[in-house]
């Protein structure tokens, strides 16, 4: 066999393999959306918790419909997710070198942990908080009702962000342990970070100093641990270039 057929072969093996991920992790995502469709009362009320016990209304029976079909695809990406994060790492591991093999098996675990940590931060911290304040503006004279497609939007929305935000001490590590970033690099932009997580607390919160507060301190926090873990994976890299 030649070498350019050996060449075309490995080409189609490796969209073979890219089929079969592509098709295992839909299937995954489709099973976990049928699921949360047929679930949908018990997840509505597990996400209204932190709106404390608002009631969620639709005005239209396709509306009900649809807003469940919604729910059934977002919770259904929300559970999928680590088997789709698997079958994105297990296609590009062999492509690996055995340095950055080892950063990838450290780091699976740690994103799906963090964020946990994230979505569990917003869920039980942040967005009762400001959900609270929001309804405190209603008055005794109003009764409080969202749209529950709304409601839905908004609260994948805060899980999305929180969860993805709490990624960053990982991937700092990550960056550093491949000699890309350095925490001297992160301290000279540390009043950047600052403008923008002033600018971002703005925008995502009621106009409420104390909210404000609450979402930007621990994302301050998270920066400082950004440099932190950057130094750490920085000084890993330092140690392996050292035994080679």
């Amino acid at each position: 066999m030649s070498k350019n057929a050996e060449a075309a072969m490995t080409v189609l093996q490796h969209f073979a393999e890219l089929r079969y991920r592509l098709i295992a992790a839909v299937a995954v995502f489709l099973a976990a959306s049928i699921a949360c469709f047929i679930a949908a009362e018990p997840i509505r009320r597990f996400l209204t918790v932190p709106a404390g016990g608002l009631r969620l209304v639709y005005f239209s029976p396709p509306e009900a419909l649809m807003a469940q079909f919604k729910l059934a695809l977002l919770g259904g990406a929300v559970l999928a997710s680590p088997v789709i994060l698997y079958q994105v790492v297990a296609f590009i591991y062999p492509a690996l070198t055995p340095v950055e093999k080892k950063i990838c098996l450290r780091t699976l675990g740690g994103v799906i942990a963090l964020f946990g940590a994230g979505a569990a931060f917003a869920y039980r911290v942040l967005l009762p908080l400001v959900l609270r304040f929001l309804l405190q503006h209603g008055g005794v004279s109003a009764t409080a009702k969202l749209a529950v497609s709304d409601y839905i939007s908004i609260f994948f929305q805060f899980i999305l962000f929180f969860g993805i935000v709490f990624q960053l001490p990982l991937i700092a590590w990550a960056l550093g342990r491949l000699d890309l970033l350095r925490a001297a690099q992160l301290r000279s932009w540390r009043k950047y970070a600052l403008l923008i997580i002033v600018i971002l607390a703005a925008v995502l919160t009621p106009p409420d100093p104390i909210t404000q507060i609450l979402l930007a301190l621990p994302l301050l926090l998270l920066y400082e641990l950004c440099i932190w873990m950057v130094q750490l994976g920085g000084r890993g890299w330092i140690k392996e270039i050292s035994r080679q």
